[in-house]
């Protein structure tokens, strides 16, 4: 299948269960769905197809603009996910890679009818409710640049002192010559410089 087809499949056969919920792909130049919750969270859906077009997966992850300084530039598409590769959408769960079938839009529908849908609103849609803070996504938060900054924003300055500076060195090693790693660097600095 090819990418152009499966955007648009898959904002249709998504859109039918997630539009209902609050979530919306306004803004996603392919099909990533969110909804905004509270004042500080997001959560997201993401149908991502393989390079070779026979399969896909679903990424399902809280985020926050408190937990990442790009968030405003890179929404909705290249948030990044805080929750690392322990978010993809499976019939039991959301936890590694799962694949599912889109060789062609026949099998697509069938095994979303079948098993994608029904995980969506069994696993995906009850695990993003437990997310209505981001004290609340603290605890799965996998990737060490997300959780220093989530754990400064809710006021737990020496853990988040330690995650910092172990991404201070990671950034570092990058260079910052990427403009990326140069905001996120720069924003560890002043938390840093803040808190020690």
């Amino acid at each position: 299948m090819r990418a152009k087809v499966f955007n648009s499949l898959a904002k249709e056969l998504f859109g039918e269960v997630l539009i209902p919920l609050g979530f919306t792909t306004q803004g996603s130049k392919r099909c990533t769905f969110y909804r905004k919750v509270g004042n500080e969270v997001f959560h997201f859906i993401t149908p991502d197809m393989g390079l070779r077009g026979a399969w896909y997966d679903v990424l399902v992850f809280p985020h926050s603009p408190a937990i990442y300084p790009l968030f405003n530039q890179r929404f909705p598409n290249g948030m990044g996910v805080p929750t690392d590769s322990f978010s993809y959408l499976t019939e039991n769960g959301i936890s590694s890679q799962a694949m599912f079938n889109c060789k062609n839009e026949e099998n697509m529908r069938r095994r979303f009818m079948n098993t994608v849908g029904p995980a969506l609103l069994k696993v995906a849609i009850p695990y993003l409710d437990r997310f209505q803070s981001v004290s609340d996504i603290i605890p799965v938060i996998r990737h060490p640049s997300f959780l220093g900054f989530a754990l400064n924003y809710v006021g737990r300055f020496e853990e988040a002192v330690v995650a910092l500076k172990g991404e201070r060195h990671r950034l570092m090693e990058l260079g910052s010559s990427n403009k990326d790693v140069a905001v996120l660097l720069e924003e560890v600095e002043r938390l840093l410089a803040n808190n020690t």
